[in-house]
């Protein structure tokens, strides 16, 4: 219980900082901020997982996680995409907190025992309906009205990619034997564990930015 409820705290509180830098703040400013944390992961967490000798190393580096970050910086530096960073991190975030409550709470069939443990697809399944229902406020707030079967869609590939990136940087953990990238977040590890599935949707989001935009933005 004392983890589940640290985890949820610094959620709520990474959660309110996000959103209160994303309407207060320009954009430039919190391209620094992504800067910042990417400098964290690469100079702090990276070492974690790979030695600085070993090729590896630097291959993967600039595939991930640079060029996420890049591409999220890409998105928040032209307003008309703007505002697919708050979609982005309201349905990852929103899932990952579903999801493990969900597997803590109701969690039994594992969907990767090998390289996640904890990953139950009842928990995968719990996250994606908090965080349909988090896009559906998020939009109704908005109002914005997609048909309920885009919305479903939309979020079922986002969760489906989220879980992509958890399971990966899980399975890069593994390898190097660790539990967490870091401790700079109480209950969550490093940053590299907080954006693990953000890295890997922001692809789709940049790809299809457009097409995100006409349905599920103003």
């Amino acid at each position: 219980m004392k983890e589940i409820t640290l985890r949820t705290l610094t959620s709520l509180t990474l959660g309110a900082l996000f959103f209160v830098t994303y309407l207060y703040v320009p954009p430039f400013y919190f391209s620094l901020v992504l800067i910042g944390i990417l400098l964290q992961i690469i100079i702090f967490e990276w070492r974690v997982l790979f030695e600085l000798n070993k090729p590896l190393f630097w291959l993967l580096m600039p595939l991930y996680p640079i060029l996420p970050f890049i591409l999220l910086i890409l998105i928040n530096q032209q307003p008309h995409y703007h505002p697919l960073l708050l979609l982005l991190f309201v349905l990852v975030c929103s899932h990952d907190t579903g999801s493990y409550l969900s597997g803590k709470l109701f969690g039994k069939t594992k969907i990767t025992p090998s390289v996640s443990p904890g990953k139950t697809w009842e928990g995968f399944w719990g996250g994606y309906l908090v965080a349909l229902a988090a896009l559906s406020l998020l939009l109704w707030l908005q109002n914005i009205t997609p048909p309920l079967w885009q919305s479903a869609l939309f979020t079922l590939l986002i969760c489906s990619l989220s879980l992509a990136g958890d399971l990966f940087e899980s399975w890069l953990k593994r390898r190097a034997r660790v539990k967490d990238t870091g401790d700079i977040l109480p209950g969550h590890g490093g940053f590299l564990d907080r954006f693990d599935g953000i890295l890997f949707a922001v692809f789709f989001f940049y790809l299809f930015r457009d097409y995100i935009s006409t349905i599920f933005t103003r």
